[in-house]
């Protein structure tokens, strides 16, 4: 390699004279222009080898930042947005929770309050029988529980409520006697301080003017265990 590059080294320095006595011998305006042209070559050269090809990928690659960055962006808004929608989500369920429990707290206290003014369901059958000995010449001919039902709320939405607040606790029951005696121990049941709830009244009279009333006395309880009185 050494000695061909020993040939050709005075090959070069030849041409580069030749070309050196026809340059010189050009006019100044002639040099200028060869001057113009060579520059005008060597910059299309750059141009067409480097600065154009760096010039494109650095196009593409600013082009796939802005993309990558409107990606990124749009990415960090909708994050931020279902942020913000799951905040207000919370907050609302926050608010509803609160207002379902002031309504069961509203609730309860009006059937605490109802349930005060009503007789306990285990007094049932004491009152009764107390109006009886009142001087009332009424006689006892049945009395037997019924099954506790619970009592349906209107439902709150949503909340589930595990068991139910209040039972109707009631018994059946049998007197006999004149109308005006049978007339008299309603009134009385009518009278009581804590009231008694009473309905399906029949009455029943035979041949000799003794009436037989019948009818279904109830009131409310948290309690739902039967009261367990006997037919």
């Amino acid at each position: 390699m050494s000695s061909s590059f020993q040939t050709l080294l005075p090959l070069m320095q030849t041409r580069w004279r030749q070309g050196r006595r026809m340059f010189d011998s050009r006019t100044l305006n002639e040099r200028r222009l060869i001057i113009v042209a060579l520059a005008a070559l060597s910059w299309f050269l750059l141009d067409a080898t480097l600065v154009t090809p760096s010039f494109k990928k650095f196009h593409v690659a600013s082009e796939r930042y802005k993309d990558a960055k409107l990606a990124r962006d749009a990415l960090q808004d909708e994050v931020e947005r279902h942020k913000r929608e799951r905040a207000i989500k919370e907050i609302e369920a926050q608010q509803e929770t609160k207002r379902i429990k002031e309504r069961i707290e509203q609730s309860k206290q009006a059937i605490t309050e109802q349930q005060a003014m009503l007789a306990p369901a285990r007094e049932m059958r004491s009152l009764l029988e107390g109006l009886l000995n009142q001087g009332v010449r009424l006689q006892l001919r049945s009395m037997r529980t019924l099954p506790p039902e619970e009592v349906k709320f209107t439902p709150i939405p949503g909340v589930a409520i595990s068991q139910a607040l209040l039972y109707r606790q009631g018994m059946e029951l049998s007197v006999s006697g004149t109308f005006l005696e049978t007339l008299e121990w309603l009134r009385a049941i009518e009278s009581l301080p804590r009231k008694l709830l009473w309905d399906g009244l029949t009455l029943k009279a035979d041949a000799d003017g003794v009436v037989t009333l019948s009818m279904t006395v109830h009131t409310y309880s948290p309690d739902r265990d039967a009261l367990e009185i006997a037919p």
